[in-house]
């Protein structure tokens, strides 16, 4: 990726201010995209299916008549393992959706970091709330 304005080391505020509008909309693509977001674990055989949303909290249950048979306790079990990849796989959606941005957010500051006016503690501040935007702070 070059710098911005093009040229290698270069650019103006202009510049500056488009990419970040730019990145700024990527944000909130991603961040739409986030509130779709559900994670998928199964258990016992794949009888017990969750869908879990971005936070981790069921959307959707769905036992086969023959885990039934397991009884309540390891029914339970079953769901609660389920929930936990569950929530696991939404982590791993979230973090593949968010990374695209960090990755640019991170090279923008390798380009030129005092142009792109943003480096060291202000790169974790950016990176905080890119995290906030995940978790839907």
């Amino acid at each position: 990726m070059e710098a911005f304005g093009g040229s290698p080391g270069g650019g103006s505020v202009k510049d500056l201010v488009s990419l970040i509008a730019e990145q700024n909309t990527r944000l909130r693509e991603t961040q739409a995209q986030l509130t779709q977001l559900r994670g998928i674990g199964c258990s016992a055989d794949e009888r017990v299916r969750v869908e879990v949303d971005r936070f981790g909290a069921l959307a959707e249950l769905r036992i086969d008549p023959r885990a039934m048979r397991l009884g309540s306790e390891a029914l339970a079990e079953a769901i609660l393992d389920a929930a936990r990849q569950g929530a696991r796989d939404a982590e791993a959606r979230a973090e593949e959706m968010m990374r695209p941005l960090v990755e640019e957010m991170t090279e923008t500051t390798r380009m030129d970091p005092g142009r792109a006016g943003f480096a060291g503690p202000e790169l974790e501040d950016i990176l905080d709330v890119l995290r906030d935007v995940r978790r839907g702070v």
